[in-house]
């Protein structure tokens, strides 16, 4: 993940995607990343690109960073499903058709 930093430094971070919607995200990362700051990150092959919403630390895990999706930029689930997804809710039903139907393409 490319963030920028106070000074409008650009800097890089591994992190690990751990919830994804289409207007957020959230990626665990080792060091805080600054609330309002703008980030972008590629998973399977996509570019997303949002603002630093808020961080919080977990001890022995790291950083939880929220991110808010650009409204140019939102997640779905044609563009790729995470390996470990968890569907809820009204869409989960949608989701496994969609799912169906994308494997069988």
């Amino acid at each position: 993940m490319l963030y920028e930093d106070r000074f409008s430094g650009v800097r890089e971070a591994l992190g690990n995607l751990e919830e994804i919607s289409s207007t957020s995200a959230t990626v665990l990362v080792e060091e805080p990343l600054e609330d309002g700051r703008p980030v972008s990150f590629r998973v399977k092959g996509h570019a997303l690109h949002g603002i630093v919403e808020s961080t919080d630390f977990v001890y022995q895990l790291g950083w939880f960073v929220r991110i808010g999706l650009n409204s140019t930029s939102r997640w779905h689930v044609r563009m790729f499903i995470p390996e470990h997804f968890l569907a809820l809710g009204e869409s989960a039903f949608w989701l496994e058709t969609e799912s169906v139907a994308m494997c069988a393409s």
